[in-house]
């Protein structure tokens, strides 16, 4: 009897595994902490779990990753040049293959450029000539899905204002729905600006009756996102400004000095705004300055020093006959987060990506990329049109 009845014991008694696996609110639970690419992978493992991981309470619940990390860096020969690719790089190194992928999803014929990067989620442009104009289509896409949707232009019966720019403002933390900023005017030239905001819970524009007049050296593209406002800095002036995109007006934004060429670095990491100051090339040191949460004033945050990374990297240093030896160094971006303990600083020196970690303030190599001259020139003038951090997010668009 003791023989006969041990089987039927066991097959009545669940593993640890199975008790989770048939407790659909465990697994909800366990779901909304996942990273997307596991996630999607899951949907595949019966109808059960598909209709689990698309229910409305895990999408609405899921818990987006606080920090970019990867980023795609635009590779190109001039602003004009139609043929543009990328270069997707992670802490761990080049995503998925050595040659510079497209993200021309949408069969645009000449191409497609990404204009900005916002949690997730990436404002990409593609222009053409016509016989009498340039036109212009935008679009949103998820780069971990690849799923996109189209922008319309603003359009309210006024053909006298120019587009400027396009600026998009998204936080799953408070809302699944992003928002489009547009800024027009009615003189290319002109520091006078409307706003049109474009939502996509109902996919229309709303258009601002207000006006703008924004003061020199400020370049309203590719902002900031953060705090539900975007962010731009200002050279030659201890002030630059934000725009409170829910409030609808622009607000005062300290400048850590008076800035005499864009910063190197300006941008969000851990949900602070960072900046990295133009630093001397010759210099070892820079600092990582943050803005405090109240606005009030920029800290020192981080000290770098290149020397530490010299006996693992001697092509930092360029040597200048009858001067100082210089540091050849270019920042990327922030990647990884402090709360994980791995946030780094991804620089380039030549023909390779390294990354500072500023918990050990140890450098190690991420990967071997060749760049030409251009590519240079474009992250030491133009960082902010080369350089997209990313991260992974499953929100639709």
């Amino acid at each position: 009897m003791a023989s006969s009845s041990t089987p039927q014991r066991r097959r009545l008694t669940l593993t640890s595994a199975e008790k989770v696996a048939a407790d659909d609110n465990l697994l909800k639970q366990i779901f909304i902490r996942l990273p997307p690419k596991p996630l999607f992978s899951f949907k595949t493992v019966s109808e059960r779990w598909f209709n689990l991981i698309s229910d409305p309470y895990v999408v609405g619940d899921w818990i987006p990753p606080n920090s970019p990390s990867s980023f795609y860096f635009r590779r190109y020969s001039s602003p004009f040049s139609p043929d543009i690719e990328f270069n997707h790089i992670s802490v761990n190194g080049i995503v998925n293959s050595s040659v510079p992928v497209s993200l021309n999803l949408f069969d645009e014929p000449d191409g497609v450029k990404i204009l900005q990067s916002c949690n997730g989620l990436l404002l990409i442009s593609s222009s053409w000539p016509s016989a009498d104009s340039v036109h212009t289509r935008y679009y949103v896409l998820n780069a971990t899905t690849k799923k996109y949707s189209m922008i319309p232009r603003p359009n309210n019966g006024d053909n006298r204002n120019f587009l400027v720019s396009m600026n998009l403002a998204f936080d799953p933390a408070i809302s699944l729905h992003y928002k489009v900023v547009a800024f027009r005017s009615r003189k290319w030239n002109s520091p006078n600006f409307r706003i049109a905001i474009y939502y996509s819970e109902t996919q229309t524009w709303v258009f601002s009756e207000k006006s703008f007049t924004l003061s020199e050296n400020i370049v309203v593209d590719n902002g900031v996102f953060l705090n539900g406002k975007i962010h731009w800095p200002r050279c030659y002036s201890k002030e630059s400004t934000c725009y409170d995109v829910n409030r609808d007006e622009f607000l005062p934004l300290p400048m850590p000095s008076c800035l005499k060429k864009v910063p190197v670095f300006f941008g969000e990491c851990g949900g602070h705004l960072r900046l990295i100051e133009c630093y001397k090339r010759c210099g070892r040191r820079f600092d990582v300055l943050e803005l405090e949460n109240d606005y009030s004033e920029w800290v020192v945050k981080y000290r770098v020093d290149l020397q530490m990374g010299v006996s693992a990297f001697p092509e930092m240093i360029r040597p200048c006959p009858g001067r100082f030896p210089t540091y050849g160094v270019d920042v990327l971006c922030f990647l990884g987060s402090e709360v994980g303990g791995d946030l780094c600083l991804m620089l380039y020196i030549p023909f390779k990506v390294i990354c500072y970690n500023f918990k050990d303030r140890s450098f190690r190599k991420v990967c071997d990329l060749k760049l030409l001259p251009a590519d240079v020139g474009n992250i030491q003038f133009c960082r902010f049109l080369a350089i997209y951090p990313c991260m992974e997010t499953i929100f639709d668009v």
